[in-house]
């Protein structure tokens, strides 16, 4: 068995191919191929911590995976990191396990994928400007991602913490020169951008209906627990929404959750899965105005194929 860090998974893993990857991770997943247990939470309450345990069984992709994810947000005060995570990956054929790794990237490389893929079929083609709320570190990947399926002529980003900021811009100034811009509200962010992504914890919702113009596509990647939300109900009931779980949204995804609550929408609104759409089995986005949400929870197909893909290239390199 080996045991890669962060720094080898960042080296072997290319976000184009792991969005290729992930994409066929959702349409398995949509098409009843894998094994995807509920994400289980174990609360270390005199800790003040949680720990997530997600599996996927993958027999396409031949690997049974489990990432365990650490969140423990009083470390912030220790000067320690508040999220750990790990991945497991083992041969199903036999048990044996194939690798272990540090999952930080991973989870990154991963959930920027699934928004790049919700691009792929939801944002309109002659998109011309991104903009990116929280500027914290799954932005990174998320910029990284939608820059390889569009290019944008502009990017806007705003975070509530001005120094995360002008940090982020300064860290991709190389690569997109002046095209980052940095916007002093979200209001300014949302009406002004034809695809936009929101990577917050946030606790109520920001992203509202009245700001939102005709033909925008929105990735949701934040907001993973019921009582998070970051796109108010209004707004979700004249969209046209798509998920990455139905099962995993409707009992995960606080923006849905509590649009249901208040009577905006019912359970079976959500008009897809993703994976249904990458099947064929549903239609994209049907038009230039409508406007379109992937709300997403994350789900452990992303890292079993993150995995599997991990797993080849690290043979390939090494064998």
């Amino acid at each position: 068995m080996r045991a890669l860090t962060d720094e080898d998974v960042q080296k072997l893993l290319a976000i184009e191919d792991v969005i290729g990857v992930v994409e066929e991770g959702f349409r398995l997943y949509s098409l009843g191929k894998t094994v995807t247990p509920h994400r289980m939470k174990v609360s270390v309450d005199y800790a003040g911590g949680d720990i997530l345990i997600m599996p996927c069984l993958s027999a396409d992709l031949n690997i049974f995976s489990t990432k365990i994810v650490t969140v423990y947000p009083q470390n912030l005060s220790k000067g320690m990191p508040t999220i750990h995570a790990i991945l497991v990956a083992i041969n199903p054929e036999n048990g044996a396990p194939h690798l272990i790794c540090d999952a930080k990237a991973l989870t990154g490389l991963r959930t920027g994928a699934a928004t790049a893929i919700s691009i792929k079929y939801l944002a309109r083609k002659d998109s011309k400007v991104l903009g990116i709320i929280g500027c914290g570190y799954q932005a990174k990947w998320q910029l990284l991602a939608a820059t390889k399926m569009l290019n944008f002529e502009e990017i806007k980003i705003y975070d509530i913490d001005r120094e995360k900021m002008l940090n982020f811009k300064q860290n991709f100034k190389e690569v997109f020169d002046d095209r980052i811009k940095l916007m002093s509200s979200v209001d300014d962010l949302v009406n002004s951008s034809d695809v936009i992504i929101t990577a917050t914890t946030s606790r109520y919702p920001f992203v509202k209906k009245k700001q939102v113009k005709p033909g925008t596509h929105i990735s949701a990647i934040g907001a993973y627990t019921p009582d998070m939300a970051e796109i108010e109900a209004e707004l979700i009931a004249v969209s046209k929404l798509v998920v990455d779980s139905r099962e995993a949204a409707l009992s995960e995804a606080g923006d849905i959750i509590q649009a249901i609550k208040k009577g905006y929408i019912t359970k079976d609104y959500i008009y897809a899965e993703i994976g249904e759409i990458i099947a064929g089995m549903k239609q994209g986005r049907a038009n230039m105005d409508e406007i379109t949400i992937f709300k997403s929870v994350g789900l452990s197909i992303q890292d079993a194929a993150a995995a599997s893909l991990l797993l080849r290239k690290f043979r390939n390199l090494y064998s």
